[in-house]
């Protein structure tokens, strides 16, 4: 054998072996990733005994749709679902306004202490949402918020605003400058030239900053606890938190709860993978 084709086979081994550890190590990272979710639905499926039963069952032997026939059917399901999407679907809309003003202003306006602003709005992304609490229970109570939509979407909104800015001010930068200046010189006014030129081509970054917004707002549990106290105002995380029962903990009943419930986060995340991504990266080629 040549020393040629000997060097070709060598590059050939090497390429097929970089290839093979690439996805199975690709592989491995989706199975990882995707083990709570597997392990929610399996769980979800499995007779009431074998779920607690050792050693541990992970295939089920009688597969069941009973835990979701009790799951969707002795608790307002559905009526969760419905604040959830109304709560995360608020708060989504009112971030990607308020953010696509502020993204606007500090990556295309011009004035004093710009970087400032933009460090402390990031800033505020920093405290921990339990300093919070108790501050903003007593405003929600004493403006009569309590088990009310606005009680949660105002804070929530607030609480993802710095992120909303940041995607929207770097997806900006990448904007080239002809756009505005088109629209100036046809007589619109910077909020005109916003809302009727910039936005329309931001897919991405509205995408993106909406997607985020809403997977936080509908899995968020702490505050939604607190300041839903009716049955019929709960968020969907409240609710299955509650489905616990007098003597045991029906572990079937939530896990079908569970995998019913992010179901439409999954869909969301598939149908607008490719616009997150190129939101998150926006701004990544410029210094």
């Amino acid at each position: 054998m040549s020393t040629k084709s000997r060097s070709f086979e060598i590059e050939s081994f090497q390429f097929v072996g970089k290839k093979v550890g690439f996805y199975g190590s690709l592989l491995i990272l989706v199975l990882v990733s995707m083990f709570p979710v597997i392990w929610i639905f399996l769980t979800s499926i499995k007779q009431p005994g074998s779920i607690v039963q050792f050693p541990v069952q992970y295939l089920p032997q009688n597969p069941t749709l009973e835990n979701y026939r009790v799951a969707l059917g002795n608790a307002p399901f559905f009526r969760y679902l419905i604040n959830s999407a109304i709560v995360a679907g608020g708060t989504a809309i009112l971030d990607v306004f308020l953010g696509a003003i502020a993204g606007y202003a500090l990556s295309r306006l011009r004035f004093r202490f710009k970087l400032h602003v933009l460090l402390l709005i990031l800033g505020t992304a920093m405290l921990p949402f339990i300093s919070r609490l108790i501050p903003l229970f007593s405003l929600a109570r004493s403006w009569g918020l309590l088990n009310n939509y606005l009680g949660l979407i105002i804070p929530y909104a607030a609480f993802q605003l710095p992120f909303a800015v940041w995607i929207f001010q770097a997806y900006f930068k990448e904007l080239p400058d002809s756009l505005e200046e088109a629209g100036l010189m046809d007589g619109l006014s910077r909020i005109g030239v916003l809302f009727r030129i910039i936005l329309p081509v931001s897919a991405p970054a509205m995408a993106t900053t909406a997607i985020i917004v809403f997977i936080y707002a509908w899995n968020e549990f702490l505050f939604a606890l607190t300041f839903m106290s009716q049955d019929s105002m709960r968020t969907i995380t409240v609710g299955i938190a509650l489905y616990g029962g007098q003597f045991e903990t029906p572990w079937g009943t939530i896990s079908a709860a569970v995998f019913t419930s992010i179901i439409p986060l999954m869909l969301f995340m598939l149908f607008f993978q490719r616009k997150v991504v190129e939101g998150l990266t926006a701004g990544t080629g410029k210094a």
